[in-house]
């Protein structure tokens, strides 16, 4: 059914769910100096699902694509031979990105379909994600799909222990892949990515293989499908077990449909306070006079315009939001959101 009452009345702040498909899905390859980024792009390039995708990559000089993979080179563009196309940012990551953009726009470049960012190894990917949520121009034409952060089976421990790059790279990831697993025994490496961040799933890649629909999300494997397609499938939005150490994941749900003028300024509020806690925050939520679930995504302070979806993912059209959070006691918000949702005074 349409909007109705206060739902209808903050349409206006709504991204429609059909332009929200419109733009390009993006996502972010992260992980440490020398943790395997490039030979996993050599690989997963090599799949069916990830033709026409494009790469940009920041430390494309250091470790250059495979040769065989090349069909032509374009300006600073290579061209592969399965139509994915790969650039060097140049160290300007939002430039390079819109430049590249403009020129598919512009059919100087092969149309393609979905775009991979591989910062530097030594990046803090938030403000990146943060650019494509907030930059109006890069939130016109594109729309962030997920965090994928690479960790290295040999000295991913040390990385992990010793680089704050590292641990906030996996903190902020909506899924871990650890490379070299052929090399080393993982399983205190996966104990270890659990504390740093509960709710990501994490696979290992031997060799570099594996399928991309573990890595990337279904929207992004086809931009067809619309965003959130996979939220009711990820193991985020279980009821998980949290992990007394550094990261704490808080899962928060609610079966009555939201009023937004008064959600709106409870996460207002959960943002300002929290705001370098709060290292991620994605949901669901079900609103007051309307059958469309709303879609969530942000990070730290900065909140992404909420994407009205056509239909619910799935039969549960429960409210159902995820905090990902540094040096928060959980009880705190999880207190907040119950005073919110029983209609008391929150206290922060």
């Amino acid at each position: 059914m349409p909007l109705s009452g206060t739902a209808h009345a903050y349409r206006h702040r709504f991204w429609p769910g059909a332009q929200d498909r419109a733009r390009l899905p993006v996502a972010l390859l992260t992980g440490f100096l020398g943790a395997g980024k490039t030979t996993l792009l050599n690989v997963l390039l090599r799949h069916p699902a990830m033709a026409d995708t494009a790469v940009a990559i920041n430390e494309f000089g250091a470790v250059p694509l495979d040769q065989h993979l090349v069909g032509r080179p374009d300006g600073d563009v290579l061209v592969l031979a399965n139509g994915c196309l790969c650039c060097n940012l140049g160290g300007d990551v939002e430039a390079g990105v819109m430049q590249l953009f403009a020129r598919r726009a512009e059919g100087d470049l092969p149309p393609f379909r979905r775009l991979i960012v591989e910062p530097s190894g030594l990046a803090d990917p938030a403000p990146l994600a943060q650019a494509i949520l907030r930059n109006p121009l890069m939130a016109r034409s594109l729309r962030l799909s997920g965090l994928v952060a690479v960790v290295d089976a040999l000295f991913g421990a040390r990385h992990l222990a010793e680089q704050p790059e590292s641990r906030k790279q996996v903190a902020l990831a909506d899924r871990i892949v650890i490379t070299k697993g052929d090399l080393a025994d993982t399983s205190a490496l996966h104990t270890h990515l659990a504390s740093l961040n509960p709710l990501a799933p994490v696979v290992t890649a031997s060799h570099g293989a594996i399928d991309p629909a573990a890595l990337f999300t279904p929207e992004f494997l086809d931009p067809d499908l619309p965003s959130g397609a996979d939220l009711s499938r990820s193991p985020r939005f279980a009821e998980a077990v949290i992990h007394p150490e550094q990261t704490e994941a808080v899962v928060l749900t609610h079966a009555t449909p939201l009023d937004w003028a008064r959600f709106e300024p409870w996460l207002h509020r959960i943002r300002l306070d929290h705001a370098d806690a709060l290292l991620r925050l994605k949901g669901l939520v079900a609103l007051q006079g309307s059958d469309q679930p709303l879609l969530l995504q942000g990070i730290h302070h900065v909140l992404h315009p909420p994407v009205l979806l056509e239909t619910w993912p799935d039969a549960d059209h429960t409210t159902r939001l995820v905090l990902i959070l540094r040096g928060v006691d959980p009880a705190r918000i999880r207190d907040a959101w119950e005073a919110f949702t029983a209609e008391k005074e929150v206290l922060f």
